[in-house]
């Protein structure tokens, strides 16, 4: 990135998402480095910081309003101007959710995937490996059809060598894999029976190669994927791939325990709860 890359500062926050953060951490590392290969500039907090899709979705309101604008003091605290995020629900919150929540939210909330297809259409030399196979790509709701993107990721798949094989049920019809507004802990036998449908209309196409965004999507279609002799990737890993970035062969449990599961819904929302029974015991005392 040059010489003097390393002493710059960005006002662009990289937000992981609790999922990736967490749980695949090693996405985290890899999507800094595609950031860095595609010279995207960016910044991380070192922060636990939970955007508040999973208390908002479980209906705690008022407990996401009073996290949303904790964070936003975080982030004006940091300098921040812009997010980019890989999380599509992360995406969805603070894209829609955020700015009904807070009247002076004012941090543009970029879309990273037309950042990314902009970068590899300008510069396609920085695409050192081409996959050349046929796959089907599973639309997040979030990403779909809560925020209309559906064109981006297909053809950054498409630069990097993939022929898509649409499902009957793509883009502004897709259908949803069970993954979103918390399916997976209120109903864990619903979403899983979901989920093996969407990965039956891949495998009634002969496709036996299903590409997601969403690591919640990923983590629930690969645990009923084995059945179905079907393969589910993560664009992350192979964006990483074609850009010639290495990735650590490292053991990845692809299921959530009941104690992560309980971890990633909650762990962000105990230290806020914490604060707020103190701020409720500062005005008592006031």
């Amino acid at each position: 990135m040059g010489l003097f890359s390393r002493f710059r500062t960005s006002n662009t926050l990289y937000f992981p998402g609790c999922v990736t953060y967490f749980k695949f951490n090693e996405n985290f590392e890899l999507y800094k480095k595609v950031f860095s290969k595609l010279r995207i500039n960016f910044k991380v907090i070192n922060k636990k910081i939970c955007c508040g899709l999973p208390a908002f979705e479980a209906g705690y309101e008022v407990e996401a309003r009073k996290l949303a604008r904790k964070n936003f003091e975080i982030f004006k605290e940091e300098g921040i101007q812009e997010i980019i995020t890989a999380c599509p629900g992360c995406y969805k919150m603070f894209l829609q959710d955020y700015p009904e929540m807070l009247p002076d939210w004012d941090i543009e909330v970029k879309n990273l995937w037309e950042i990314i297809l902009d970068k590899l259409e300008n510069k396609p030399r920085l695409i050192k490996y081409k996959a050349m196979e046929m796959v089907t790509y599973h639309d997040s709701c979030y990403l779909s059809r809560y925020c209309g993107i559906y064109d981006a990721p297909r053809k950054i798949l498409e630069l990097i060598g993939y022929e898509i094989k649409e499902m009957p049920d793509s883009k502004e019809n897709s259908m949803c894999c069970g993954g979103c507004g918390g399916l997976i802990r209120t109903n864990p036998e619903l979403a899983n029976e979901i989920a093996k449908q969407r990965l039956l209309q891949a495998k009634r196409m002969g496709i036996n190669k299903i590409i997601v965004n969403s690591l919640i999507d990923y983590l629930l279609l690969n645990k009923n994927a084995e059945e179905f002799d079907m393969k589910v990737l993560k664009f992350s890993e192979i964006l990483s791939k074609a850009l010639g970035i290495k990735i650590k062969k490292e053991e990845i449990k692809e299921e959530l325990t009941e104690e992560e599961q309980l971890v990633l819904n909650t762990e962000a929302n105990v230290q806020l709860e914490e604060e707020l029974k103190e701020e409720d015991y500062d005005e008592m005392e006031a």
